[in-house]
């Protein structure tokens, strides 16, 4: 392996030690390990304990660069200062979180496209998640779509130095025919419309990922997805910042698949509409939940109206 890996940590030393195992398994020449500092005095032992797994887990020839803070910045300002750092010294990277655990075969994936992709315009991001994989029905690889997932991914510095926190953009967007272009369902339209809103200019965003979203779609930015799916989060559940969950989801997606190699590659690199349809298709509510959903929140409205 030849490609540098970011991996993102904070107080989570269970998870973490499961996704290190996997990093140690590909041994990276350069590791970056981005950690956010304690929110409070009770955490300070456990960022020490975190940081202290890989810190002393390295059995290598590793480069490591520690990109600590001593303070909490929180999720967004920690993971755009860290791979803005990663990506002042690297061409090509790939990142990970304290809860994104990948198969093996992730990082060969990964550094293989990083390498064919390198020179592109139209490609910004190589996904590790596929949370749809039987929608893929031929032998072909990946394919090219809008899809960003950030469970396990990799993306260049030519690509990140488009990235901006405040998406100060935003605000001068035609946003009814970019989000058109972009999202192929109307309740997604309707949800990045949303955030995209509240991210714009926001100095103190919780998130990073939306951000970064737009950035791929404002520079017509692609997105590889693998046809298996190669990362799953292991944090969902009642301690997570935000994959909250009131009982604890042990993976998601519920199976961790292997890439087969050599890789087969579409025959074009233009954007792959059907198969984005189908993604996009699965990820809508069914609409029996909706009315329920819906039926939920008219009673807890009138409950709530009762009581005032």
């Amino acid at each position: 392996m030849k490609t540098a890996v970011a991996f993102l940590v904070y107080i989570r030393p269970e998870s973490t030690k499961r996704v290190w195992e996997r990093i140690k398994a590909a041994k990276p020449p350069r590791l970056y390990l981005i950690a956010d500092g304690p929110k409070t005095p009770d955490q300070a032992k456990t960022c020490k304990e975190v940081r202290s797994i890989i810190e002393s887990g390295i059995d290598w020839d590793c480069e490591l660069h520690k990109i600590y803070s001593d303070k909490n910045l929180g999720c967004a300002h920690r993971a755009t200062t860290g791979l803005d750092y990663v990506f002042e010294k690297e061409e090509q990277a790939i990142i990970l979180e304290d809860d994104t655990l990948p198969d093996p075969t992730f990082f060969e994936f990964c550094e293989q496209l990083l390498d064919k992709y390198k020179d592109s315009k139209n490609v910004f991001h190589i996904c590790g998640t596929n949370s749809y994989p039987e929608i893929f029905k031929d032998d072909i690889s990946y394919h090219l779509t809008s899809i960003s997932n950030m469970w396990g991914w990799a993306t260049w510095s030519r690509s990140w130095k488009h990235y901006d926190l405040s998406m100060n953009n935003w605000k001068n967007e035609d946003s009814t025919k970019f989000l058109r272009k972009w999202c192929l369902t109307e309740s997604l339209r309707k949800s990045m419309l949303k955030m995209f809103d509240i991210h714009c200019n926001n100095a103190d965003p919780w998130t990073w990922d939306y951000q970064w979203f737009y950035a791929c779609w404002k520079n017509n930015g692609l997105s590889v997805i693998p046809s298996k799916n190669l990362v799953s989060n292991i944090g969902i559940g009642p301690d997570a910042t935000h994959t909250k969950s009131k009982t604890k989801i042990s993976m998601f997606p519920k199976q961790i698949q292997k890439m087969y190699f050599p890789l087969v590659h579409p025959n074009s690199d233009m954007r792959n509409i059907s198969i984005e349809k189908k993604y996009r298709q699965r990820e809508e509510i069914p609409k029996v939940r909706r009315l329920k959903n819906y039926i939920k929140s008219l009673i807890n409205s009138f409950n709530q109206f009762i009581k005032n």
